[in-house]
């Protein structure tokens, strides 16, 4: 599965069932897949991330693991797209998932108001990740930077925003674990 509008479609459907469906359906898409000869780890990939039920969530990572890896290879890398600075620029982080799919983060800035645009695709296809810049102000322009590089920059602006608005963006959350500082010896004294 490759759509992510098709994979979002299946993972809000199975999320209405009750249990005893959720349960159906996670083996009726592994018995297909079998008879079909192919993966069925992407399609249960995205089921996962809406199970609630803890022992339908290791139903579905124990047929997972049965599959293999085959649906979730993925050799797609972390990129980020730049435009501007600390004091105005924005930008789209886009971060693999499994398949082809990615997960997006937009965001653009100013040094008076912060965070002043912020966007996040949970599920994207990795080809069209970058169109996100379009929901961006239209003046920045974007280019393709180390992702190191970004992240400074988007740290200090998550900073200057928090200091402004107490809080950071709702959206951010899912790319936290990207926005850390590093402990150092020198930093305990």
């Amino acid at each position: 599965m490759e759509d992510p509008a098709t994979a979002r479609g299946l993972a809000l459907a199975y999320a209405s069932l009750d249990t005893r469906h959720r349960l159906q359906i996670i083996d009726a898409i592994v018995n297909d897949a079998q008879t079909e000869g192919i993966g069925a780890s992407a399609v249960l990939a995205s089921l996962l991330t809406v199970e609630e039920d803890l022992d339908v969530a290791r139903h579905i990572a124990e047929a997972m693991s049965a599959a293999g890896d085959q649906g979730l290879r993925n050799e797609l890398r972390t990129r980020a797209l730049l435009a501007g600075d600390e004091l105005r620029g924005g930008v789209v982080l886009i971060r693999p998932l499994h398949g082809a799919f990615v997960e997006v983060l937009a965001l653009a800035w100013n040094d008076a108001s912060g965070v002043s645009h912020a966007a996040y695709d949970p599920l994207a296809h990795h080809e069209h990740a970058s169109r996100h810049a379009a929901t961006l102000p239209t003046d920045l322009r974007f280019e393709e930077m180390p992702v190191t590089f970004a992240i400074d920059t988007v740290t200090s602006v998550l900073w200057n925003h928090r200091r402004l608005h107490g809080t950071l963006p709702d959206c951010v959350k899912p790319f936290a674990d990207m926005f850390w500082i590093e402990r150092t010896p020198d930093a305990d004294d």
